[in-house]
């Protein structure tokens, strides 16, 4: 069987498959729904405020009152609860002439109490107690098409053979593959929902840490000259330091250094939490291979970034031959750094994605780092790397990650961590701020811009969205101008360019704004020390990881420093935690049973397929014993114990891929 000739399939729908990878009947099948969405008729709670299903009659014919590219915005009235309420909803214009007075309807939507209205995201005509409606996100393709045609699939006896070993299947009782199938297609409850969770998200990370631990046995096979490391003139630069370095900081150094002295290609991950001192033992790295004969490239995200990079190394290790190369140096000056690159006359090279082009060429690179590595592609990484064979390379990460998912998230790295913090470091004080008690926030703030002290702003949004009820950048400079009118203010967003978004960061370090108003492009970036205050407003939509990072932008001097989480929530559990600790490793681990590994899973990452639900996920406990099984099954197989399609198919792409790299 073709996909041509599946029912519901015609030229059309079958280019736009294609155009998404599906090319046969059984990537149709294991095509799985980008969402279930679970809608439950509940009238009892219909004014409670949270986002529902409630039924209702129609009381007036509905009203155009804006519009934009895409859709209109209509009121009507609704008698809900013998009560007559007032809805607004954008829609196109068809709903103009099905919303008749005198019918009845459900909608989906929430209370709004302080304008009295209901805010509405959907609207059915058909009577129902319990629905669950199927998201593909397949463009251009309606869901039912997609639907019907896996259906007539199914029904040709169309039978997909299961990869996934019958022992874990039995285990954990996940179901056979047919099983799950049709129920990801033809879910009849939360509880089939469920299911189809389990297995999948099992699947995808038994897979995902068996093709990991390939890469690490293949990887291991690597071999490079050992450097010959000076560990006295290293010392002697540690003591040389105005500062101690902690337990940590010297156990990594350990590690790091004797991974130069191995002839095994040193991978190694440095985590720490913001302000841990990663940059410091970064700089000793590289001052321990530049000493061993070799020249060091460090890539950092930003200009602004790789420019702090570069002030530090000069003030820290004035005699090293260290230039800085981004898309900014003019090509006169770039002419003649590549010149003494490439004839050995630049020992540290710091740059941003500049580094990466075809004309910069090392004489010796023996050692790359790359900060901030969750920046950067996979691809890019290996461009850097691949400029010579054997080059050793440290990646940095300011973002917590939980030690079990570390380990198997970045399976061909070796992990350090940097848990403790330098002395005499001020942990920042958190507090949760209600949207409705912004007045109060408003005179902190004002107590701080008297002290001359800087303060950060997080604005969820640049621009007014009809779907997520949040502030956006007009609203919050409109917000704060009027309330802080003696305050210079700047503005930062993704959207810009990249030379205004640095300009904007130098004006701020410079001190010549007050309070910055950023998106959360200021997660990664440079230190200010006099920045004592982080707001963040509707903080309830970030995830804790990202919080703790955003917060990690003040508290870099002597000021005592204060972070803001403005939320229009009665309660939300994850900010408390927030209050309760800074510690950036324990709130990863809270993070991921809150959200699972989502962040760390991305498709670009993994190449397997992720799923998203509307309910609260065990993942957590899925992934470790996932992990802890692929990794038992990968050691039969290696011992000839198995044989499993799947594990040879990952073996040979994964070990072509690592020639191709080397």
């Amino acid at each position: 069987m073709e996909l041509k000739d599946i029912k519901h399939i015609g030229p059309v729908t079958l280019e736009r498959l294609y155009a998404n990878h599906i090319y046969t009947p059984k990537d149709l099948l294991l095509f799985y729904p980008r969402k279930y969405r679970f809608y439950q008729v509940d009238n009892a709670n219909a004014f409670s405020g949270e986002t529902l299903c409630f039924k209702g009659v129609v009381t007036s014919r509905p009203i155009w009152i804006k519009s934009n590219s895409k859709a209109k915005a209509f009121v009507f009235y609704l008698q809900i609860n013998n009560r007559k309420v007032k809805c607004i909803i954008f829609s196109a214009d068809y709903l103009r002439f099905k919303l008749q007075v005198g019918i009845s309807i459900i909608c989906y939507g929430k209370y709004k109490e302080k304008e009295n209205e209901f805010s509405l995201s959907g609207i059915f005509f058909e009577d129902f107690e319990f629905r669950i409606d199927l998201e593909y996100g397949i463009p251009d393709i309606p869901n039912k098409t997609i639907q019907n045609a896996i259906r007539n699939v199914l029904l040709s006896g169309y039978h997909i053979e299961d990869d996934l070993p019958v022992e874990y299947i039995e285990k954990y009782r996940l179901g056979t593959l047919d099983e799950i199938v049709r129920l990801a297609h033809f879910p009849a409850s939360i509880a089939d929902c469920k299911k189809i969770h389990r297995r999948v998200r099992y699947e995808d990370f038994f897979w995902y840490t068996a093709s990991l631990e390939i890469l690490r046995t293949v990887c291991s096979k690597e071999q490079k000259e050992p450097k010959k490391i000076n560990k006295e003139k290293i010392q002697s630069a540690i003591q040389g330091l105005p500062y101690e370095l902690t337990l940590d900081q010297s156990k990594v150094i350990e590690e790091c250094l004797q991974d130069l002295e191995s002839s095994k290609i040193m991978n190694r991950l440095v985590q720490g939490d913001v302000g841990s001192g990663k940059s410091i033992v970064a700089f000793l790295c590289a001052l321990a291979s530049i000493n061993a004969g070799y020249q060091v490239a460090l890539m950092a995200p930003t200009e602004i970034l790789a420019k702090q990079h570069l002030e530090n190394v000069k003030k820290t290790f004035p005699d090293l031959q260290v230039e800085l190369l981004t898309s900014s140096v003019k090509q006169k000056e770039r002419t003649e750094i590549l010149y003494k690159l490439l004839h050995g006359r630049i020992s540290l090279l710091i740059g941003t994605h500049a580094l990466l082009e075809d004309t910069v060429l090392f004489k010796n690179l023996g050692l790359v780092i790359i900060d901030e590595q969750h920046r950067f592609g996979v691809n890019q990484r290996k461009t850097l790397l691949d400029k010579l064979h054997g080059v050793d390379a440290l990646y940095l990460t300011a973002t917590p990650i939980p030690r079990t998912l570390g380990l198997t998230t970045f399976g061909d790295l070796d992990l350090s961590i940097i848990k403790t913090m330098p002395k005499n470091r001020k942990s920042v004080i958190t507090k949760i701020v209600s949207m409705d008690n912004i007045n109060s926030l408003i005179k902190s703030l004002e107590r701080h811009l008297a002290m001359e002290e800087q303060v950060y702003i997080v604005v969820p949004l640049i621009q007014e969205s009809e779907r997520l009820d949040y502030i956006d950048m007009d609203q919050a400079v409109t917000l704060f101008e009027s309330a802080l009118p003696q305050a210079k203010i700047g503005v930062l967003h993704g959207r810009m360019k990249a030379k205004d978004k640095d300009s904007i960061m130098e004006q701020f370090k410079n001190h010549q704004l007050d309070c910055l108003l950023s998106t959360t492009v200021i997660e990664v970036g440079v230190d200010v020390s006099n920045a004592t205050v982080m707001v963040i407003l509707d903080a309830e939509r970030y995830g804790l990881s990202q919080i703790h990072q955003l917060r990690g932008r003040v508290g870099r001097g002597s000021i005592q420093s204060y972070c803001y989480l403005v939320t229009t929530k009665e309660y939300v559990k994850r900010l408390d935690i927030l209050e309760q600790t800074n510690d950036g490793f324990a709130l990863a681990e809270e993070d991921f049973k809150l959200r699972g590994p989502g962040d760390y899973l991305g498709e670009e990452q993994s190449g397997f397929n992720s799923l998203n639900f509307d309910f609260e996920s065990n993942d957590v406990i899925i992934w470790k014993c996932a992990l802890e099984d692929s990794r038992e099954y990968i050691l039969k197989y290696l011992k000839q114990e198995v044989r499993n399609s799947k594990l040879e198919e990952l073996f040979q792409q994964i070990s072509i891929k690592n020639t191709k790299i080397n």
